[in-house]
């Protein structure tokens, strides 16, 4: 059961544990944008390196904040859409050279 919340918003940090896209728009080989991902997603592949929601989804739900938070690299993340959270995940993020996305 879900309990009344007080969180407004969510912004969420991280690798492709909770990336929901992001990497979709980078120049980067580190996509999971292509079958198998998203096989049990309703709207299919779409970034999330899982077969479908992730943990930062799931979280989001509970908090009873937007189903599905925007990816901050999405041109059409701006004004209102910021307004319940923006996730910045990606998936191979690192910082160190040899830990980042290429």
């Amino acid at each position: 059961a879900m309990a009344e919340s007080n969180v407004t918003a969510m912004f969420v940090f991280g690798d492709s544990i909770v990336d929901s896209g992001n990497n979709d728009f980078l120049d980067t080989t580190s996509k999971g944008n292509y079958y198998p991902y998203g096989v049990d997603f309703p709207a299919g592949a779409t970034g999330r390196f899982t077969n479908g929601r992730n943990p930062a989804d799931i979280l989001a739900q509970l908090l009873g904040l937007p189903r599905l938070l925007p990816v901050f690299n999405d041109p059409l993340t701006k004004g209102s859409a910021i307004l319940s959270g923006v996730n910045y995940a990606t998936g191979g993020s690192g910082i160190l050279v040899s830990t980042s996305v290429t």
